[in-house]
Order: C-alpha cells, then sequence, then structure tokens
C-alpha cells in the first residue's frame, strides 16, 4: 500500500513537534506547514485547517502555563514559620494556633500554724486558642481546660493603624486591662511560678470585657494604654460589677538596644461601686495552699481607686524588676481599707542568654547552645492590708532555678518563704514555706 507524501511529510512533521516542547513544536510546526504549502504538497483548505489547529493548542497552552503560574505565585506568597511556633501568613492575612501546658508538683509546710500541708501535683494551666489577622483587623480566643471544664482567658477583635510613626489601635472584648506591669507578663515568660502577692488579683485586675485603646511610640520608647471594662465575659453587667477604667503609660530614659535599656512605668485605676462586695483572699507560698491568710472582704462600697509604679531594667545576662501597688477601697460605713504591696525580682542567665523585651513587656529567650539556658532569680515582696482595727502584713522571699531546653519549653524550680507574718493585727510564729516544680511548654 502506498502512503502519499504529503501525508508522511504530514504525519512526519506532528511527531516532530511533538517532542519538542510546548512553545517550540508550535512554532515549528507554523513553520513546516508554510513550506509545505509553497511547495504544493499541502492544499491551502488543509493549510488553513492545521494552521488554526496548531494556533488553538498554541493557545490552550499559553492559557494553562497562565493559570500554573498564578498558582505557584500565589502559593508563594503563603510563608509558613515553624520555629517555635506554627504560623501561617499570606499577604494581607495570618493564621497562628496557640496554647500552653504547665504542670506542677508541689510540697507545701505551714510550720504548725493549724492549717494542712499540701503534697501532690496540679495541672496549673492547658489553654488552646488561635490568633491572627485579616488586613488591618486582628483577632485573638484562648480557653483554659486544666480545671477539667473551660474558662475563657482572651476573646477579642483589634484594629491596629500607623499615625506618623506611632502605632495605635484598640480591642473590643476581653482582654488585659491598661493597668499593672507583673498582671500583664504573659504566664509562659515569668521569672517565678508565681506572680506577686497583688498581681492577677481584685487589687490589680487582669482581664476584663470592654474596650482597650492603645498609642505608642514605633519602637515603644514610650506607649500608652486605657482600658474602660465591665467585669469578666461571663459577668460584664455595670450594675453589679461597676465599671472599671484604667490607665497605663510607660517610657525609655534608657535604650542602647532591647538587651540594654532601662524602663519606667505608672498606672491608675479607677472602679465605680457595684452590688457585690469587694473581696481580697490570698494564698502565701502555692496556688494549693488550703488556708489564704491574707483576707479583707468591704460588704458595702461606693468603689475603689488604686495606682501602680514599676521599673524594669536589663543589662545582657541580668534583669531587676520592681513594682509598688496602692489599692483603696471606699467604704460606706467604715473605714476605708487601704491596701499596699510591693515586689523587687533579679534574675541573671548563667549561660549568657539576656531576656527579651517586648513592646514594654517581658518576653521568652532563646537558647544560645543545643543544650539549653540556666537562670538563677530571687524576689523579695511585702503585703500590707490596713481595714479598720486589724491588719494584715506579710514579708516573703523566693529563690528560682530555670532551666530552658528550647525557646518554647521550661523546668522551674521554686522555694518561697514566708519571713514575717501579722495576721487580724497580731504577729503570728509560724512561717509557711514551700518547694515547687513546674514543667511548661507552649506554642
Amino acid at each position: 500500500m502506498k502512503l502519499k507524501t504529503s501525508s508522511l511529510l504530514i504525519a512526519g512533521a506532528l511527531f516532530g513537534a511533538a517532542v519538542l516542547p510546548a512553545q517550540a513544536n508550535n512554532e515549528a510546526m507554523m513553520d513546516l506547514l508554510k513550506v509545505l504549502r509553497d511547495q504544493g504538497t499541502i492544499t491551502e483548505a488543509n493549510y488553513d485547517l492545521l494552521t488554526n489547529a496548531a494556533k488553538a493548542d498554541k493557545e490552550s497552552t499559553e492559557a494553562t502555563k497562565a493559570k500554573v503560574a498564578k498558582v505557584e505565585k500565589d502559593a508563594n506568597k503563603v510563608k509558613i514559620t515553624t520555629k517555635g511556633k506554627l504560623k501561617f501568613e499570606g499577604e494581607d492575612w495570618s493564621f497562628q494556633p496557640i496554647g500552653r501546658v504547665m504542670w506542677d508538683a508541689i510540697d507545701t509546710d505551714e510550720d504548725s500554724s493549724g492549717a494542712d500541708d499540701f503534697q501532690g501535683t496540679e495541672l496549673r494551666r492547658a489553654r488552646l486558642g488561635f490568633q491572627g489577622k485579616i488586613y488591618d483587623w486582628g483577632y485573638k480566643f484562648e480557653g483554659d481546660f486544666a480545671k477539667g471544664d473551660s474558662s475563657i482567658k482572651d476573646a477579642n477583635v483589634s484594629y491596629d493603624t500607623k499615625l506618623k510613626g506611632m502605632k495605635a489601635g484598640f480591642k473590643l472584648g476581653q482582654s488585659h486591662i491598661g493597668y499593672g506591669l507583673n498582671t500583664k507578663i504573659s504566664s509562659k515568660y515569668m521569672t517565678f511560678m508565681d506572680r506577686p502577692l497583688f498581681a492577677d488579683s481584685n487589687l490589680s485586675p487582669a482581664r476584663e470585657s470592654g474596650v482597650v485603646a492603645s498609642l505608642a511610640e514605633k519602637d515603644y520608647k514610650w506607649a500608652l494604654v486605657t482600658s474602660l471594662t465591665n467585669g469578666t465575659l461571663d459577668g460584664g453587667s455595670t450594675e453589679d460589677n461597676g465599671s472599671t477604667f484604667a490607665a497605663r503609660g510607660s517610657f525609655l530614659p534608657y535604650k542602647q538596644d532591647k538587651t540594654h535599656l532601662i524602663q519606667i512605668g505608672a498606672g491608675f485605676l479607677t472602679k465605680g461601686a457595684n452590688n457585690d462586695k469587694f473581696s481580697y483572699k490570698q494564698r502565701l507560698v502555692s496556688h494549693k495552699d488550703h488556708k489564704k491568710w491574707l483576707d479583707t472582704n468591704v460588704a458595702e462600697h461606693d468603689g475603689s481607686n488604686a495606682y501602680t509604679l514599676d521599673a524594669l531594667g536589663i543589662y545582657g545576662p541580668f534583669h531587676a524588676m520592681a513594682e509598688y501597688n496602692d489599692y483603696t477601697i471606699e467604704a460606706k460605713n467604715a473605714k476605708d481599707v487601704d491596701t499596699t504591696g510591693y515586689a523587687v525580682e533579679l534574675g541573671y542567665f548563667i549561660t549568657g542568654e539576656s531576656i527579651k523585651w517586648k513592646k514594654g513587656y517581658l518576653s521568652g529567650i532563646t537558647p544560645k547552645s543545643p543544650s539549653g539556658a540556666w537562670e538563677v532569680a530571687a524576689r523579695f515582696e511585702s503585703m500590707e492590708l490596713d481595714e479598720h482595727l486589724a491588719k494584715d502584713e506579710v514579708d516573703k522571699f523566693t529563690i528560682g532555678l530555670n532551666y530552658y531546653p528550647t525557646q518554647n519549653t521550661r523546668l522551674m524550680v521554686n522555694y518561697d518563704h514566708v519571713t514575717d507574718l501579722k495576721v487580724n493585727g497580731d504577729n503570728v510564729d509560724f512561717e509557711p514555706s514551700s518547694l515547687k516544680f513546674r514543667a511548661q511548654a507552649y506554642w
């Protein structure tokens, strides 16, 4: 059977084009078809038919390549961070799962006070949540499941923008109010397992529901934050809780860099009267103490006022921090109740690391060596409750040793010891103490 020369040429052209790259085979096909037409090997009709098919194939190939290029470009815009956290970032959005686990082992000694000692373990914190942003808007949600049920810690929507070299923003929902230094520092980064006695209590409130606004110089050489809130999310009633207005400012009189600086801060808080009585009850040496030796209650009151002063210094591997808090409850039919407290802490990294300073507060650390980082620390604190004719007073010191295997894990040992205690105006002859251990991880 004889094959026409034109059929063989066309078949050969198609085979040759097939083994060439997509763009090259279309160009080769067009050139070859033109030669065959000019030589009379194929008719004008066949030339038009084949060239139209080649052009359509070329357009389809280019469209497919454009789609692939767009997908690759969009995929390259998503940045995935895995060092120390898992974070997904696009051009105008981000999403990050967050959480922490803190497991404690505790041994307390009430020193013949009559209260029971505690020996045992506790899951202090077990939190899960997420945070991120969409354009200039942010969001955060975090719940704590350590007690077997759930409680909401942070649940807010935020907005941030830039104003002539400054940063401004606000939060709507539940978040930290604008007051206090020790209260605001995250439990992930605290030097010790427990905060000072006045912090994260009714004397220095932490999270409430409302609006928080902030303004700061772009590198936080100075910062202002203010808030108007009405209790926590499970309350939120102005009548039951009273409105809380708070404001805090900080500035850096000295800053060489983020590991050599001095920061000074101050805060003010005022709270309106509410239907609930004011109460402050505090354990002394651990979160599991059976007895709360510091105790004051005011059944009827017209609100309260407070102020705080704080200082923070970082010099390489050394850091020092101090805070003073004064809180006065205005009683209706009795003498006002005045509470004062202060805490001074010192920390030093034996392995040479430096504690991180971020936006006016302490953050985590990154070990210099694969074998981890070691820190020693000490704190002295004092509290006084002046209630009518009775006074509660306590002095306590804490020493600690921290080991950071990685930037997201830490092992802690704390020893707390009460050196002086007065209950209801009487000096007591016992000095409670505790030995505590913590294993923590966060992301």
